[in-house]
């Protein structure tokens, strides 16, 4: 599938027309020479060739109405205050391993993708494959659910480019009866990447979600998503920091109206895995989320599938059960050292859980985590942080938006 898909691609280049972005193509397989013709912005997709370097217009919409392909060695760029609005369906930007993707978006200017209709899983969403290292194999690659590509390998500080100020709405679409896209997905993301000021809202799954790899993110926007807000598996050891994410009462009555705060997995068949990465093991600091009781996972962290993780100054607000420690030995490695500091709980019915063989509450509490009553999260307790007032698509937020 692959193969076919790529030699059928073609390249865009940017050229100073202002309504049309031009194309230029050649067949992969005997490399003859296809005539230039026009696309419309009204028809972003294909492939963005290696060797190619496109830079979108921000006076135009652009309308995803399919997969949208940066290639290894290929770059696109994407100016501030551009705005993308994807179609219905399972209409996608995915940067293969190799590709560059720069979003130069400000606090007054962000980059915008969005629904056409403003429906949670409405479009696809944005992936980005790296070639850092995961942890499903012994050489730390995979193929992607997403595109059916290659990502992970063995460079822990792969640069795969540079998203600031990125607003992602409407993503999520279901693309088969198990599987929906996140609002970002990033598969064996590198550390050169840069991922800073991203906001996720009414997404029909997961906001942002790392599948290994080593990227670092900061100030992160996720509210309303129909799942988890920040997930990770397969080996994650980045940072992130400056975390504000909510369920949202805007939200209750649609299909998907939230679950956890963050779901944190090593990986599903091996949770003591050696392979690539190891196991999962992110440093996360300056983090708020909030919750409602609806539902069976409502939990404001769910440590699991043998997940280490390092975690201070956390604020975890309006969830039936706040920490989630499912099994023994994601239990144990927090008992066996100082990795949950500073935690501080509003509103939540059942502070902490573990797996029903661990021995429960008072006696260990005091060894599994710290409680601070002054803990801020992401910098304003559970209000929303000041830092995400003017450009994340909300002025304001707080647990009484979140509803009960």
């Amino acid at each position: 599938m692959k193969k076919n898909f790529l030699k059928a691609a073609f390249c865009l280049t940017l050229m100073a027309s202002a309504s049309t972005i031009m194309v230029s193509c050649s067949r992969n397989n005997d490399d003859t020479e296809v005539a230039t013709s026009s696309i419309d912005p009204a028809n972003f997709k294909g492939t963005i060739a290696s060797g190619t370097t496109i830079t979108l217009d921000p006076a135009k919409t652009y309308n995803l109405n399919g997969k949208l392909l940066v290639e290894n060695g290929a770059t696109l760029i994407i100016p501030a205050g551009t705005k993308i609005v994807g179609a219905q369906g399972a209409n996608y930007l995915i940067v293969d391993r190799g590709g560059k993707l720069f979003v130069n978006g400000t606090e007054s200017k962000p980059v915008v993708f969005e629904g056409a209709q403003h429906t949670q899983g409405y479009w696809g969403g944005i992936v980005i494959l790296g070639n850092a290292p995961t942890n499903r194999s012994a050489s730390g690659t995979s193929s992607s659910e997403l595109g059916d590509l290659v990502y992970g390998g063995t460079n822990k500080t792969d640069n795969s480019g540079s998203i600031k100020y990125l607003v992602i709405k409407d993503s999520g679409f279901k693309y088969n009866p198990e599987k929906e896209f996140n609002g970002l997905s990033l598969f064996g993301v590198g550390s050169g990447t840069t991922i800073s000021y991203v906001s996720i809202l009414n997404g029909g799954d997961d906001g942002v979600e790392f599948f290994g790899g080593n990227v670092n993110a900061d100030h992160l926007v996720v509210i309303g998503v129909g799942d988890d807000s920040i997930d990770w598996t397969e080996g994650w050891q980045g940072t992130a920091s400056y975390i504000y994410a909510a369920r949202s009462k805007e939200f209750l009555n649609a299909v998907e109206p939230g679950n956890r705060g963050v779901e944190a997995d090593t990986q599903d068949t091996d949770p003591n895995t050696t392979n690539g990465n190891g196991v999962s093991n992110p440093t996360i600091s300056n983090m708020t989320l909030i919750g409602n009781t609806k539902g069976s996972e409502s939990q404001g962290m769910k440590i699991r599938a043998g997940s280490n993780g390092k975690f201070d100054n956390v604020v975890i607000a309006n969830f039936a059960t706040g920490l989630d420690f499912e099994t023994d030995r994601t239990y144990n490695w927090f008992l066996g050292g100082n990795y949950l500091t500073n935690i501080r709980f509003v509103n939540v019915g059942t502070n902490w859980k573990a797996k029903a063989t661990t021995a429960m509450p008072n006696p260990e509490l005091s060894t599994v985590f710290t409680i601070s009553s002054t803990s801020t999260g992401a910098g304003s307790g559970t209000a929303l942080p000041t830092w995400a007032k003017t450009w994340s698509g909300y002025t304001s937020f707080d647990v009484a938006d979140a509803g009960n």
